[in-house]
């Protein structure tokens, strides 16, 4: 499938050194959307009329089932606000928790999108950095709780499944985050994008499930895009049992006029939810294959980069510190060298210098090539 022909931003070059690279960067996947999907589109395209459209009982039936079938969750109609996608949500949550001044906390290495959306509403950033031990992430939960006590942080941003590190977030380290926000009056966003691939004995759970108490301070953020290969379609689905504070976040999206979505979202999301489980159960599969295959080959044939225990996402965490290349160095090396294009960890906090995100959502062959080049460009060195 050529993307670039289809203006994709993932396949399409932001300067000169990423021209002739594979892209495995930015968390789009590379495979075509379901068939129920595509003729769900097919056929609502061929009504020529694209008016301003509801979301249906359908709609939210849907997105309810899909909860409850796949991760045993029983969410509310009235508990769903829909925005076109995460990233404008984390800008509501903000808005409508947080005053000027006040405090945010995240854990990085995460999402860039977190850091920015909170200092660009205005809340003052705080961070609680995850522990890297034996290749896997940690929550540091002494440092989380001092910085949970300061009456100015108000809002703390969870990454369920994260991205990038690839944890999935067990019961007890959950139920140890809650605990404390509860203590503290702090409001939780979770933002579980990624909440549909998870392997291995690794299992999803919705923080706002653990309880009805951490349910009420809990903003948790969905949506079908990463699942079913949609990001194009701009779609969200923001969880709120707490009637205050979903009013409030209403009032936010109001602010700025984000009040429906388009004919696109609405019909994908209905036939992903209802008719795309089995496309996504092989999707999974591959995945794990393609994991598999990533961990087997750089043990083998270039111990030198080390890799992180993956429970969920389809993002591989890489290790290049050992290299002993500073941040600027890493990237070009990859990006000339190599000829593999790779999310920076840089930009993922301080805390992912020496690292790379790499997007196994792709062909098994194309996955097998980036790999040949990186090792290619390490013996080089």
């Amino acid at each position: 499938m050529d993307r670039m022909s289809m203006d994709a931003i993932k396949a399409t070059p932001q300067h000169s050194l990423q021209q002739d690279c594979i892209p495995l960067w930015i968390a789009d996947m590379d495979f075509p959307a379901a068939k129920e999907i595509q003729d769900a589109l097919m056929q609502r395209m061929n009504i020529p009329n694209y008016g301003y459209t509801l979301c249906s009982e359908s709609y939210y039936e849907a997105v309810i089932s899909w909860m409850q079938r796949r991760h045993a969750w029983e969410v509310k109609r009235d508990w769903i606000l829909t925005t076109p996608g995460v990233i404008p949500a984390m800008a509501f949550a903000v808005q409508s928790v947080v005053k000027p001044g006040e405090k945010v906390m995240i854990q990085p290495p995460v999402y860039p999108q977190f850091a920015r959306m909170i200092q660009l509403n205005g809340a003052e950033l705080v961070t609680n950095p995850l522990k890297l031990i034996n290749e896997r992430y940690e929550i540091d939960f002494e440092d989380f709780a001092l910085k949970a006590q300061d009456p100015a942080l108000k809002l703390f941003f969870l990454c369920n499944p994260h991205n990038p590190v690839g944890r999935v977030w067990s019961r007890d380290e959950l139920q140890r985050l809650a605990d404390i926000c509860l203590e503290n009056d702090v409001i939780i966003f979770s933002d579980d994008i990624h909440h549909d691939f998870v392997y291995g004995t690794a299992q999803y759970i919705p923080i706002a499930s653990l309880s009805a108490g951490v349910s009420e301070i809990t903003i948790t953020a969905t949506a079908p895009s990463k699942t079913f290969s949609l990001a194009s379609f701009k779609m969200g689905n923001i969880i709120i049992q707490n009637e205050e504070l979903r009013k409030a976040y209403n009032v936010a999206i109001n602010r700025v006029g984000c009040t429906s979505l388009d004919v696109g979202a609405i019909k994908a999301t209905i036939a992903g939810y209802t008719h795309g489980e089995q496309w996504l159960q092989a999707v999974i599969h591959y995945l794990e294959q393609n994991n598999a295959l990533i961990d087997s080959f750089i043990a083998a044939r270039m111990p030198v980069v080390k890799t992180v225990a993956l429970e969920g996402t389809y993002l591989k965490w890489l290790d290049f510190r050992a290299l002993g290349m500073n941040n600027d160095v890493l990237e070009s090396w990859s990006l000339a060298q190599a000829k593999v294009w790779l999310s920076e960890g840089y930009t993922f906090g301080v805390e992912g210098s020496g690292f790379k995100r790499l997007n196994m959502a792709s062909s098994r062959s194309v996955i097998k090539e980036a790999l040949e080049r990186i090792e290619r460009a390490i013996h080089a060195l």
